[in-house]
Parts: C-alpha cells; sequence; structure tokens
C-alpha cells in the first residue's frame, strides 16, 4: 500500500488480550508461573491456532492473542477507554514493586491500546494477564 493509500487518521488499536475468536495477533505463550512470553516480530495468531492441540484447557489459557479493539462491542470499554487496561494497570501499580525500567519486547506496543491510554505502566500488568475467553471481549 502506498503512502498515499493508507488511510489517514490513528492507527488502529489493537487489544493485547482478545479472544481467539478476535485474534490476528499471536503475542507470546503462558509460561507456568503465569507470565506472558513475548514473541517479536509479530505473528500471525494462526499459527498459535493452528498449533494447538486437543487440551481441554482454552487456547487463552497457554497463549495471549491480540486483534482489533472492538471498542464499544466490547464489555470492558468505558465509552470512552479501555476499563480493564486501566484496571489492570492501577492495580499491578498498587501491589508491584515500581516498575521494571526495560519494558518486555512487545509486537503491539505502538498500537496497542492499553500502552496508547496507559502508557508504559500497562505493560508490566499486561506480562501477568491470562485471557478468559469467557468474559466480555477486551
Amino acid at each position: 500500500m502506498t503512502d498515499a493509500a493508507r488511510p489517514a487518521g490513528p492507527p488502529e488499536r489493537m487489544c493485547p488480550s482478545t479472544p481467539a475468536s478476535n485474534a490476528t495477533v499471536f503475542l507470546g505463550m503462558i509460561t507456568p508461573a503465569g507470565r506472558v512470553a513475548y514473541v517479536t516480530p509479530a505473528v500471525p495468531a494462526e499459527v498459535a491456532l493452528a498449533g494447538a492441540d486437543d487440551s481441554d484447557e482454552p487456547i487463552e489459557s497457554r497463549v495471549r492473542l491480540a486483534g482489533p479493539c472492538v471498542t464499544s462491542s466490547c464489555g470492558f470499554w468505558t465509552g470512552s477507554h479501555c476499563g480493564l487496561g486501566a484496571r489492570m494497570a492501577a492495580s499491578y501499580a498498587e501491589t508491584a514493586p515500581p516498575a521494571e525500567e526495560t519494558l518486555p519486547k512487545c509486537a503491539i506496543r505502538r498500537t496497542c491500546r492499553w500502552f496508547a491510554e496507559q502508557g508504559p505502566a500497562a505493560c508490566p500488568a499486561c506480562s501477568h494477564v491470562v485471557t478468559d475467553a469467557r468474559q466480555p471481549m477486551g
């Protein structure tokens, strides 16, 4: 796509914790410690979904996926921002030691909804999130 053909305006915001049904990017694996081991550069979600075995656990409990933020179609959308990203960043800041200076390597940071709204405070909290696909999209 040429620069002239690119749509004007801000980039599409990505949700860093989306269910498989909305996923376009594979962010990383969930480690046994419950943290995300990020992969970079971006890997299509189909790669992780194709490699999913017949486990009884939902794929979202084993990998982290990202997809387009669906704003008002999401149960976490407040009308102006992502309530989940704000809640996660605030909760993590209250309970964890000061944030690490080095942010994890994340394939979607430049378009991430949580990073755009919460800044670097979103990143340490994000690495501890395991998506519950039974909850509203977010």
